[in-house]
């Protein structure tokens, strides 16, 4: 058991987490999501429903939240047990999942229907029409090449193996922004992906930091992925209801952000061989996404179904 000090700092810690990664983006949706059901800007949903866009926007108030709490701990040099080793890689993820989030929103606001996936976007631009995808799809290429480069072996010298694990965590990193955007297609399954990922990621980050890494006891270990996991789950749980009620949608804005803080959490976590298995699991979706049709397979799919129905609401079934 830690002594009393050390568990007051815990404790604090965990309370200010609470505040910046899940409060703040609550409230900061709970206010939002009346004026975005007046909104003009809406799309027609699977079921030929016109629904808001704008859930996305959780980023902004998870970013702001996470910004000042690592502004004042910075200002006041809170030790470890406040803030958790992992706090860097948390903060700068910061302006990489505001840069998904950005070029999301040049999509939404600006893309058209006329060229989906890979292909079209490829295909558009060698015809000469650069289109708001092919502006996402290389724009997120640049972060996942800077995001890579941050937890990355080059920093100890370029070896062969630094330059493959520098290659495979930019794949992660880039399938997993798109990954998401591809699920968000019925309510609360963008989401419901992003949070398999997440929960999957940290429980294999808090184990190389016990076995690998830093060699930390287990209890602090545990404490750094409780509140790296609160981090990740807290627009889940600001967008939840509102994204599975029909009460807005995340778009490509939203959905892009999720995957890109998933795949920053997914090549932090993973070792060489398992970030090669993701990376080859997440470019076989993407492939495939080009040519069937997720839904459709889901659909068939009973157990599938069942979890993509979980915490709709009746009127969406």
């Amino acid at each position: 058991m830690p002594d009393s000090p050390e568990l007051g700092l815990h404790l604090a810690g965990l309370l200010a987490i609470l505040v910046a990664a899940v409060l703040v983006p609550w409230i900061g949706m709970r206010m939002l999501v009346p004026s975005l059901a007046v909104s003009d800007r809406t799309v027609r949903n699977y079921r030929g429903r016109q629904v808001p866009l704008g859930l996305g926007i959780v980023w902004v108030f998870w970013a702001a939240g996470v910004g000042i709490h690592q502004a004042v701990s910075l200002a006041l040099a809170l030790p470890h047990e406040y803030t958790s080793s992992l706090w860097f890689e948390i903060v700068v993820a910061v302006p990489l999942v505001a840069g998904a989030f950005a070029l999301g929103l040049i999509d939404d606001a600006f893309g058209t229907s006329g060229h989906k996936g890979f292909r079209g976007h490829l295909s558009a631009l060698r015809h000469g029409q650069l289109t708001t995808g092919a502006i996402k799809l290389f724009g997120i290429g640049l972060l996942a090449l800077v995001g890579a480069a941050l937890p990355s072996e080059l920093w100890r010298g370029v070896t062969t193996a630094s330059v493959v694990r520098y290659g495979v965590a930019v794949l992660v990193i880039g399938l997993a922004a798109n990954t998401v955007n591809l699920f968000d297609l019925r309510p609360g399954r963008a989401l419901k992906a992003y949070s398999l990922l997440a929960v999957v990621a940290v429980p294999l980050g808090i184990w190389s930091l016990i076995r690998v890494d830093y060699g930390l006891p287990v209890a602090s270990a545990l404490f750094d992925g409780l509140l790296v996991l609160l981090i990740a789950l807290g627009p889940v749980v600001a967008v939840w209801r509102y994204d599975l009620g029909e009460a807005g949608m995340l778009g490509d804005a939203g959905a892009n952000a999720f995957g890109m803080l998933a795949g920053l959490l997914l090549v932090s976590a993973l070792p060489l061989a398992g970030a090669v298995v993701v990376a080859a699991v997440l470019l076989g979706l993407n492939l495939v996404s080009e040519r069937v049709s997720f839904s459709a397979v889901i659909e068939r799919t009973a157990w599938l179904a069942a979890v993509d129905r979980w915490g709709r609401a009746p009127d969406t079934e």
